[in-house]
């Protein structure tokens, strides 16, 4: 299956979206590190904890009663198959009664808009969802009949649109002393609401993973916030353990990323439970009948499921395709474009099976003591994963932790901080072969000023391959030792419709080589509108297979892993002491 067509599906079994829609939604993505959108904002993760609390009861065909989810960074649209669970929502519009007390959720606005009912949550409305009913179903004037219903109470609605918010609270002074004898209660809500934005989200997940199942939601609350449980109605034929809950919610990439607990699994026949998140989020999983008959996935939507949950699984060695994992360090003298080198190398290999790890070297970001931790950030549809970490060199012990990696992968590609003058610090004897990573334009003339008979003259002379070649060493490999460390060669960036040098730049290339320093191959730059892009994202196939056939020859010329390392050192040491 494609990777473009296997993300699509991906996406569709955590939120139900029609075929069509969710392949236009997925092309208008940066990349595909995120298929399913997180909330940005802390108002649009509010409002859907709010969403997800008076809708967790609901029951339908699908769950919750809510047909599709179709989110977004800045909100998310809810199409519901009934307008029952429209009728939950109602609950949350805020009011004023005859006594001036306020009720609901204040700083919530519904109005009807062109499609559905838009709620906006904040001053400023940076929370907002699009409620669609089922077809032929005016939620508008289920809306105007609440309304009505609340004003015959002669309440006062305070959702309607253009209501001004209550006053912005007083700018810190001297402290004063209340009059109220208790405090004002913090709404739960509003401390880590993006548990339950992530959860709404992806409602459809558990019919996904078992067909016919039922799901609610309940909220506790626990410390100021909200503890969160589901209960998983199975099908009584089916035992209800089920590795793939627990798997599928650790999964980084297209699920919520939630760790399960050490001590949290309890299992008997009737029932069983698991907690993730350090308790703040329990699957309950029970036997339970199902009214409405169950959905039965597709042959292509199982396979899909099946090859999603075998691929989150958590490695426990390598693939075997080679006795030990090969480390590549990938050095920029003069910037940082070896990360996205290094994405497009580890995005093109784990398309063709193999897993990757990109592995960044420094000690800003860990203490003393901290292991080195990756994580999955491609889905790939298949055996191959494309994982990043961190690995601290100063308090780790980074041969270790490199040791660990080699066992898991088949490709470790290692970069450490910025290039210094010192090669025994800016390159590391643990890699297997190192790779500058530089602009690939060669020059093709070079020009000559002088002054004569009082007259200023410039000349253009033309550079013949080998002028160009020992002018582009000069230019991009001055604080690179070459000649005295064993480096494997070039990969260089080209412009990202180019599709192979051309007769002067494969000449250019022959006298490279010559030097030491061979042309191992070419990466396109990503477009300046989405720098962040891998050969696994939406890119058009002439494109994508240019770069995979780049990346698997850049592949065919390393060495074997674990076998140079003492002379590598050697090298280093010779060459500081000279």
């Amino acid at each position: 299956m494609r990777i473009d067509e296997y993300i699509v599906d991906v996406r569709r079994q955590h939120t139900g979206e029609s075929l069509r829609e969710a392949r236009l939604r997925l092309a208008s993505l940066r990349d595909w590190s995120e298929p399913v959108p997180a909330a940005k904002d802390t108002d649009q993760a509010r409002l859907e904890s709010y969403l997800l609390h008076v809708l967790g009861q609901g029951q339908g065909l699908n769950p919750l009663g809510v047909s599709e989810v179709i989110p977004s960074a800045d909100h998310v649209v809810l199409r519901l198959e009934s307008p029952e669970p429209f009728s939950s929502l109602l609950t949350l519009l805020p009011y004023k009664d005859r006594r001036r007390s306020r009720h609901g959720v204040l700083d919530l606005r519904a109005y009807a808009g062109r499609q559905g009912i838009e709620l906006a949550l904040g001053r400023t409305a940076t929370g907002r969802a699009l409620i669609l009913g089922p077809q032929n179903c005016d939620l508008a004037a289920l809306l105007d009949v609440h309304r009505t219903a609340v004003e015959e109470q002669r309440y006062e609605p305070l959702w309607i649109k253009d209501t001004p918010h209550g006053p912005m609270p007083r700018p810190l002074g001297r402290s004063t002393r209340t009059t109220s004898k208790r405090a004002k209660p913090v709404d739960p809500h509003t401390v880590r609401p993006h548990l339950a934005s992530a959860l709404l989200r992806r409602l459809h997940l558990w019919p996904s993973l078992v067909p016919g199942s039922t799901v609610t939601f309940t909220s506790q609350p626990h410390n100021s916030g909200l503890n969160w449980t589901v209960q998983h109605g199975v099908p009584h034929q089916r035992p209800v353990h089920d590795d793939t809950v627990a798997t599928a919610l650790a999964e980084v990439v297209a699920g919520p990323g939630l760790a399960a607990d050490t001590d949290g699994h309890h299992c008997d026949p009737q029932q069983c439970v698991q907690t993730f998140a350090l308790g703040q989020f329990t699957v309950r999983t029970i036997h339970a009948d199902n009214p409405h008959p169950a959905q039965r996935l597709g042959r292509a939507r199982a396979h899909v499921l099946a090859t999603f949950l075998s691929e989150a699984q958590p490695s426990v060695g390598g693939t075997g395709q080679t006795p030990g994992g090969h480390v590549l360090q990938l050095v920029d003298p003069w910037g940082d474009d070896r990360l996205d080198a290094a994405k497009q190398l580890a995005a093109a290999w784990a398309q063709q099976e193999l897993r990757t790890l990109v592995l960044r070297v420094d000690s800003s970001r860990h203490r003393r003591g901290d292991a080195a931790a990756w994580e999955r950030v491609r889905l790939t549809g298949g055996p191959g994963a494309m994982f990043t970490g961190y690995a601290d060199f100063v308090h780790g012990d980074l041969e270790s932790e490199i040791a660990r990696a080699r066992a898991e992968f088949d490709h470790i590609i290692v970069m450490k901080r910025q290039w210094v003058d010192l090669p025994l610090a800016g390159l590391s004897p643990l890699a297997d072969d190192h790779v500058i990573v530089t602009d690939g334009g060669f020059d093709r003339t070079t020009k000559s000023t002088s002054i004569r008979a009082g007259e200023l003259r410039r000349t253009t002379i033309p550079l013949m391959p080998n002028e160009s070649a020992v002018a582009w060493l000069n230019r991009h490999l001055a604080r690179v030792p070459f000649a005295e460390v064993p480096l494997t060669g070039l990969v260089l960036w080209c412009a990202h419709d180019a599709r192979g040098p051309d007769a002067f730049d494969a000449a250019v290339d022959a006298e490279l080589a010559r030097h030491g320093m061979p042309v191992l191959g070419r990466l396109p730059r990503a477009p300046r509108r989405s720098p962040h892009r891998t050969v696994l994202d939406c890119l058009p196939d002439e494109r994508r297979v240019f770069e995979t056939q780049q990346a698997m020859q850049i592949r065919s010329s390393f060495g074997a892993p674990g076998g140079n390392a003492e002379v590598f050192l050697a090298a280093l040491r010779e060459y500081v002491e000279w």
